[in-house]
C-alpha cells in the first residue's frame, strides 16, 4: 500500500478538525476566532450606524474601482515601509483565501509545474496547489525561528513561497533571513510570494515589515487588514505585486470572486484609516503582548518560541485542558515540539485572566 504524503495527511487533519469543532467551538482554544475589547474603537461610527439607502446598493462593487482605498494603501506603505506604489501594484478584494486561490491559478497559468517553499504554508495553499498538480518542494525541514534552520535555495530562477510571520507561533521572519532571501532573489531573478496575512501586528510601536526590503519587481505580498485588526467578520485583503502582472492577475481574480459587498468596502476604508493613524492598532497588539506576559508570569504554559507579533502563540500547557480541541505540531509541518499547541491569546485572556481560572 502506498503511504500517504505528509501534506495529504496535513490536509486530512484539518478536515477532521473542522468536523470536530463545527458544532462545538467552546473548547477550541487554538481557534482562529477570538474576542478583544477594541472592536468598537477600530470600527468607529461609520460602521456602527446603519447604512443609508444608496444607488450603490443596486450595483456591483469592485475594489479596483475604489480609488480612495487604493490611494490609502499606497499612502500606508509609503509611510510604514517607504515603498512607492501605484494602483497597478495592488489587487484588493474580500478576503485572503480567494487571493491565494487566484495566485495558485496564476502559477498554473504561467506554466509553473514546481515551486519551492519554506514551511509552514497555510494548509489551504497546500490544498489549492495540490489540486492543481503543482509540485511543492521544501527548501528546509525546519521553521525559520529555529536556530538550526538552513535554507537550501535552488541555484536557478524559480518561485519561492513563504509565510511571514509564521502565524501559528506569532513569530516574524528575521531580518537576517529576509536579507538572505533578497540576496538569492537578486542572483537568480526568482519570484518570491509571501503569505503576509498576519503582517502589521508586531508587538511594540513599530509597523515596518522586513519583507518590504525584497525586490518589489519580483515580490508578491498578501496583506490582510482584517487580521491586523482581528475583526474577521469583515472581508478585506490585498496583494502587492509587480505591475507587469496586474492585468492578468486582476482578470483572473475577479473571474473567481466577482464583486464585493458594500460593507466590506466601507470596512476597508475604516481599517486603513486605523492602521495609518498615529496609534494604529497598538491598543490591540499591546493587549496581546500584555496577555502573553501575564500568562507567562502565571506559568500557564511554557515555550521555547518567543513570540513578537499576532494573536497566536505555540506553547506547551502546564495545566490540564479538559475536552479542549487543539492544534498540535502536525498541523504546521513541524517536528520536535511534543505537547505544544497553538493558543489564541484572546481566548486565553478570557479563560485564564478574565475568569481568573485557578491553576
Amino acid at each position: 500500500m502506498t503511504r500517504k504524503s505528509p501534506i495529504f495527511e496535513l490536509i486530512e487533519k484539518h478536515r477532521a478538525l473542522e468536523a470536530e469543532i463545527r458544532n462545538n467551538r467552546e473548547h477550541f482554544i487554538s481557534d482562529w476566532n477570538g474576542e478583544h475589547p477594541f472592536v468598537g474603537q477600530f470600527l468607529g461610527a461609520e460602521l456602527s450606524r446603519r447604512l443609508p439607502e444608496s444607488p450603490a446598493l443596486s450595483r456591483y462593487i469592485y475594489f479596483d474601482e475604489q480609488h480612495s482605498i487604493l490611494d490609502a494603501i499606497c499612502n500606508f506603505h509609503k509611510t510604514v515601509d517607504n515603498l512607492s506604489l501605484s494602483h497597478r501594484n495592488i489587487m484588493a478584494g474580500p478576503g485572503s483565501s480567494s487571493i491565494l486561490v487566484a495566485l495558485s491559478l496564476w502559477l498554473l497559468q504561467q506554466g509553473h509545474e514546481e515551486v519551492f517553499y519554506v514551511p509552514p504554508l497555510y494548509y489551504t495553499l497546500h490544498f489549492f496547489l495540490k489540486t492543481l498538480h503543482i509540485h511543492l518542494r521544501p527548501v528546509t525541514g525546519k521553521h525559520m525561528f529555529e536556530p538550526d534552520c538552513a535554507l537550501n535555495l535552488p541555484k536557478k530562477k524559480t518561485v519561492l513561497l513563504l509565510s511571514d510571520p509564521m502565524w501559528y507561533a506569532g513569530k516574524r521572519v528575521s531580518l537576517a533571513m529576509i536579507e538572505m532571501i533578497a540576496d538569492w532573489q537578486r542572483k537568480t531573478g526568482s519570484l518570491v510570494i509571501i503569505d503576509g496575512a498576519f503582517q502589521y501586528t508586531q508587538w511594540g510601536n513599530t509597523r515596518q515589515e522586513f519583507s518590504s526590503r525584497l525586490d518589489s519587481d519580483k515580490t508578491f505580498r498578501l496583506i490582510s487588514p482584517t487580521k491586523s485588526l482581528a475583526i474577521p467578520a469583515f472581508r478585506f485583503a490585498y496583494l502587492l505585486h509587480p505591475t507587469q502582472y496586474h492585468d492578468n492577475l486582476l482578470f483572473l481574480y475577479e473571474s473567481i470572486v466577482g464583486g464585493s459587498t458594500l460593507f466590506d468596502v466601507v470596512f476597508a476604508r475604516r481599517a486603513l484609516k486605523v492602521l495609518s493613524g498615529r496609534t494604529s492598532n497598538y491598543s490591540l497588539t499591546n493587549f496581546l503582548q500584555s496577555t502573553y506576559c501575564q500568562l507567562s508570569k502565571r506559568r500557564i504554559f511554557e515555550t521555547k518560541i518567543s513570540p513578537d507579533c499576532g494573536y497566536f502563540i505555540f506553547a506547551k500547557p502546564r495545566i490540564k485542558l479538559d475536552n479542549s480541541a487543539v492544534m498540535t505540531e502536525e498541523f504546521f509541518e513541524l517536528n520536535g515540539y511534543p505537547g505544544y499547541i497553538r493558543l489564541n491569546l484572546m481566548i486565553a485572556h478570557r479563560i485564564y485572566i478574565e475568569k481568573r481560572t485557578v491553576v
